[in-house]
């Protein structure tokens, strides 16, 4: 179930058998969500407790801050995404609504986006610290950057999912048979099995192979390439600095 177009392609007039690698997906999901979900409550929970006791214009608040995003986050990841596919790998079909499909990589991609955002808020924030320490020293730490910068990730992690709501549709693999199997597709495949007479409800130009690379590059870039470029520049320029620490003198 991991790749539907597989499932899309088959030519069979009834239900494909599940293939193996859907019974390996089916046991990973179910062992990350044992793990997952109960030891990142537990995490969530520490968290909170440190930062409801911390002075909130501090360093350790401002990192507390982070890392509960981070937390939720990565519950959004197993509630929205992981838990769903579980779901779907057990049923073997689509049993949801069109909306829902939608709704489902809506949100399992806003969370992808915002674990990524997140994490690149703590490698700017890390970088500020070094590079402003020593008006951090002098004046303190203000938390109001951090907040800036988590509502930046939130708002553009939602925004940069809406085409979701456009490339996902629910079609039914078996149109010409008497039993139905429904699954949920992105429009570029539904388009590649069905005939172009019943092709998905979306404009024209969408289902011209370009759109569909600027859509993959697009989402490569905005969840992989930019965070990576980001994390990497901040971490060099860190560790450029505190060599640079390390060789001066203690005065």
């Amino acid at each position: 179930m991991d790749d539907v177009s597989n499932n899309l392609s088959m030519e069979g007039r009834s239900p494909p058998e599940r293939l193996p690698s859907d019974t390996v997906q089916l046991i990973f999901l179910t062992i990350v969500l044992l793990v997952g979900l109960p030891s990142n409550f537990l995490v969530l929970t520490r968290i909170l407790t440190h930062y409801q006791t911390s002075n909130k214009d501090s360093i350790k608040a401002g990192f507390l801050l982070l890392k509960l995003n981070l937390t939720i986050s990565d519950l959004m990841l197993l509630f929205f995404y992981a838990l769903p596919k579980l779901v779907w790998n057990i049923t073997y079909e689509w049993k949801g609504t069109d909306g829902m499909c939608k709704m489902y990589n809506y949100l399992s991609m806003a969370s992808y986006y915002l674990s990524s955002n997140i994490t690149v808020c703590i490698a700017l924030e890390r970088l500020r610290t070094v590079l402003g320490a020593a008006e951090i020293r002098a004046r303190g730490k203000s938390t109001k950057s951090i907040r800036l910068l988590l509502f930046f990730a939130w708002f553009f992690a939602f925004v940069w999912s809406c085409p979701q709501f456009v490339v996902f549709q629910t079609v039914d693999v078996l149109p010409d048979s008497t039993e139905s199997w429904f699954q949920c597709s992105d429009v570029w495949t539904i388009y590649t099995i069905r005939e172009s007479d019943t092709a998905p409800s979306v404009p024209a130009f969408i289902l011209r192979p370009p759109m569909q690379t600027v859509y993959e590059l697009t989402h490569l870039l905005l969840v992989f390439w930019a965070p990576l470029a980001a994390l990497s520049t901040s971490y060099v320029i860190i560790a450029v600095r505190m060599a640079r620490y390390s060789m001066e003198s203690p005065q």
